[in-house]
């Protein structure tokens, strides 16, 4: 695990806080266990993370 990858992971709460994680070209987005184990004003100083942003789920249908 490079080290970007150790800071994230502690930066969202340690692996087991960890739900799921999918990943896009540019964004990783992580569910987790409990959202207040983010750190995300640690995440957002962090060197390599551009964004840092909680999104809210939303749903489609027709």
């Amino acid at each position: 695990m490079t080290e970007l990858a150790r800071k994230i992971v502690a930066g969202v709460g340690g692996a087991d806080n960890i739900v799921s994680l999918m990943h896009c070209a540019t964004r990783l987005r992580f569910k987790l266990k409990d959202e207040s184990k983010a750190q995300a004003e640690v995440l957002k100083k962090t060197p390599g993370i551009l964004w840092w942003w909680k999104a809210v789920v939303s749903f489609r249908w027709s």
